[in-house]
């Protein structure tokens, strides 16, 4: 793997491989490796509701980004 800032980094055809862990190939094209598993859906704000109230509601917190997190409802 390539790292940039933080980031891994491996050629298409190590990922497509699934050898993206031991890509050192930094002549190619690289791509950013991805999270394992299902990205997630929802803000902290709503993330914390959910687990402290037992609130599981859609994420609407990023059309309401000119509210002040203290001020937005569930």
């Amino acid at each position: 793997q390539v790292f940039v800032n933080n980031k891994k980094y491996a050629c298409a055809t190590c990922i497509k491989g699934h050898r993206s862990s031991t890509c050192g190939h930094t002549d190619r094209p690289l791509f950013e490796i991805k999270r394992k598993g299902r990205p997630q859906t929802q803000c902290e704000h709503c993330r914390r509701l959910r687990k402290t109230r037992q609130v599981h509601v859609r994420c609407d917190c990023a059309s309401l980004d000119d509210i002040p997190d203290g001020q937005r409802g569930a």
